[in-house]
């Protein structure tokens, strides 16, 4: 419950238990708070409520026409409840003799059975026995509604909870309610297909077994899984998720609520997208190239031969002739200790991973390292949402229901993009630039606000900077034209004016030509027209991978060590490493450069790849080492706004794989240097020591639902 001032509780009696919540709270949830059970099929916390299936009946003093409906109800003060008087008591038994008058008696191959609310609310509160004897109604079975999801029209109850999400959160309208009365059933619009990326959260919040998940279907059963809470390894929003396993197998990621972050959902792509980590194709044992052929070969020759030339590398051409590319996916502390061992061990500065431009460390204007400064959750308080060349529908879909429940709020939604978006029909205007605009447009924006002769933070330095650059704002405004930049224009103004406005832009698209000063802009923007460091206003880049701000903390770049402390000598960054002809050796830890280049350097006598596939770079290595995934370990990542989350082993490792950590203990034990961490929790205990972001952060306070580091620790930094 949340904290409230005791006079600002609403004072009620359920069951002759005291109740004290806060106004506005429903009937049901004031007997969640209790510990009363009150069922429910409709209502569902996320969403309005309906009232439709009446069966969470409840009997309130004083109220007309009883049973009441305890989801539609509000508390008042004073008010008496009573959940089991006999009125309430027949009244559910007769709302589920009538749901089971054409439901199919078939628990046992149902894949709801044994986790199905119909199931357990008539074994609880439900008749004995039916007083219907006609025939049930029967369907084709089942009907894909999707490439991913089934419908079984005969088990489904009319709770409208999957229709409802598509309507009032996903706002896709991907299934709808079709006829009426009792020919009423689920399906979808005429013409339209159920292709939301959220399609999942309709299978998992339907109450029976209506909707099942193809990906699921005749898999497994509810009482054979473990459950495991972990995060989704997919994206940088880092939604929580409980991994269910049966015999070292993921059979599916359900949602684990996490207000803060996820508010209770998965995209599609967190909860069905852990195939690789089944998959037949994963590595299982050490490789080294022999006669143009990678052949199997053991870890201890691994990790010799990895030692031996690596050092003959350092001998003939010195340290600084090897570079290491690392991960955005795997955790904080395997990116620690992958840059530990190559700048200590090693001795290379050559460390990076793939990630957008930002020009230094920290921001010049606010001294902070480049990451939101609003976190996921204000999002819902702002009064302007502006989205510069992103697409959260595709790049970080959970962020698309929050900024969507934001609109709901009254926010207005602003798109600055070349491609259509999702969020386009929901923008109070979509501004649609030439290509590698993006850049052009903040200088615009922000020489608009510093022209002001009133802002809320004046930052003369700045001011002086930008009137010098009028010929460069002018060539901006030639290559948008005059309409864009007009609309711009005006958008200045809704920003400068707004009662809390989020500036967000993707990562990636800094490295766009003409982008290179697009992240300092933009962060300059918010300060000079007063949002940032309140709530519901902010600014920051929407980051590409789950762990990519995690891998910038620990110091995966080539001029920082962990907490962007500067190192001492920078070194080359990814682009360079990838056309450098002085490297002689490349270490590259689950990332694929391949993809980004034609082809690696030729002067390269040694790469060595890390992973836990034969991805493309892995076919050109000449060591190759299997890792495992994040379901097989312990760790933590940091989401895209500085939530540190645990990951917990689910699964345990694939034979012959080993752990990132594990394999740079044993490389640098092979070097001559003894590192004696038994655990990833060790790591983090150091990383907590050594890096301010972190400090004070152990295991055990990660907890379930992870903590957000980012306002104490910047302010400490």
């Amino acid at each position: 419950m949340p904290e409230e001032k005791k006079d600002e509780l609403v004072h009620l009696t359920i069951d002759d238990i005291p109740v004290a919540v806060p106004p506005g709270t429903l009937v049901w949830a004031a007997a969640r708070e209790a510990g009363i059970e009150v069922p429910i099929y409709c209502y569902h916390p996320k969403m309005p409520p309906l009232g439709a299936c009446r069966m969470c009946f409840v009997e309130i003093e004083k109220m007309p026409k009883p049973p009441q409906t305890a989801c539609t109800t509000p508390v008042s003060e004073g008010m008496i409840v009573h959940t089991k008087t006999e009125k309430v008591l027949k009244a559910r038994r007769g709302t589920l003799e009538f749901l089971l008058i054409n439901h199919p008696l078939d628990c046992p191959i149902c894949d709801k059975g044994g986790e199905c609310d119909l199931q357990d609310f008539t074994l609880r509160h439900g008749p004995g026995g039916t007083r219907f004897d006609q025939p049930k109604r029967h369907y084709q079975k089942p009907i894909p509604v999707s490439d991913r999801v089934m419908l079984d029209r005969e088990r489904c109850i009319l709770c409208q909870r999957c229709t409802r999400f598509s309507s009032e959160i996903s706002m896709d309208n991907g299934l709808v309610m079709i006829s009426r009365g009792y020919k009423m059933e689920v399906g979808t619009a005429p013409d339209h297909a159920f292709d939301s990326i959220f399609s999942g959260n309709t299978v998992e919040i339907c109450p029976v077994g209506a909707l099942t998940a193809t990906a699921y279907r005749f898999k497994a059963r509810p009482w054979e899984l473990k459950h495991i809470p972990s995060v989704c390894n997919n994206c940088s929003v880092g939604c929580n998720v409980r991994v269910d396993v049966r015999v070292d197998k993921i059979m599916r990621n359900m949602s684990r609520q996490n207000d803060a972050i996820d508010d209770g959902w998965l995209c599609d792509r967190g909860r069905w997208g852990f195939e690789y980590v089944n998959s037949p194709q994963r590595l299982r044992t050490p490789m080294i190239r022999r006669d143009g052929q990678l052949v199997a070969a053991a870890w201890e020759q691994a990790f010799y031969t990895i030692a031996l030339r690596l050092s003959e590398i350092t001998k003939k051409y010195g340290a600084s002739a090897i570079g290491g590319i690392g991960s955005t996916r795997t955790t904080n502390e395997d990116a620690y200790l992958f840059q530990k061992l190559l700048r200590q061990v090693i001795g290379t500065p050559h460390v990076d991973h793939h990630h957008g431009y930002f020009p230094g460390l920290r921001d010049s204007m606010t001294g902070k390292p480049w990451m939101m400064t609003n976190s996921i959750a204000e999002i819902e308080q702002a009064s302007h949402i502006v989205l510069i060349a992103a697409d959260p529908y595709q790049r970080q879909p959970i962020l698309d229901l929050r900024i969507k429940k934001a609109m709901k709020g009254g926010a207005k939604i602003y798109v600055v993009n070349v491609n259509e978006t999702e969020l386009d029909r929901f923008a109070v205007q979509k501004i649609t630039l030439p290509q590698q605009g993006a850049g052009a447009v903040a200088k615009i924006l922000l020489s608009t606000v510093v022209r002001q002769e009133e802002m809320k933070a004046p930052d003369e330095a700045l001011r002086a900077k930008l009137l010098q650059e009028d010929a460069l704002i002018r060539g901006h405004e030639e290559m948008l034209g005059s309409e864009v930049t007009a609309q711009l224009r005006e958008l200045a103004h809704e920003i400068a004016e707004a009662r809390g406005a989020i500036i967000l832009y993707d990562e990636m698209a800094t490295l766009e030509a003409g982008c290179e000063d697009l992240a300092a802009d933009l962060q300059a923007l918010a300060v000079v027209t007063g949002n940032i460091d309140r709530p519901g206003a902010g600014v920051g880049p929407l980051f590409e991978d789950a762990n990519s701000l995690g891998a910038r903390d620990m110091g995966l770049l080539p001029d920082a060590l962990p907490g962007y402390n500067p190192a001492e000598d920078a070194g080359m960054t990814y682009a360079e490493m990838l056309s450098s002809l002085q490297l002689k050796a490349l270490y590259v830890m689950g990332a694929n450069p391949a993809r980004h280049v034609e082809k690696l350097p030729d002067s390269l006598k040694l790469l060595i790849v890390q992973d836990i596939m034969l991805t493309e770079t892995a076919q050109q290595a000449d060591i190759v080492l299997p890792a495992v995934t994040f379901a097989e370990k312990d760790g933590s990542m940091t989401n895209i706004d500085h939530h540190v989350q645990a990951i917990r082993q689910a699964l345990r490792p694939l034979p012959g794989a080993k752990a990132d950590w594990e394999i740079f203990v044993e490389i640098a034990r092979h070097m001559g240097i003894k590192w004696n961490y038994a655990s990833s929790k060790e790591i983090l205990r150091e990383i907590a020591e050594e890096n301010p972001f972190y400090a004070g952060l152990d295991w055990e306070e990660l907890g379930a639902q992870g903590v957000r580091t980012q306002e104490q620790e910047v302010a400490r930094a």
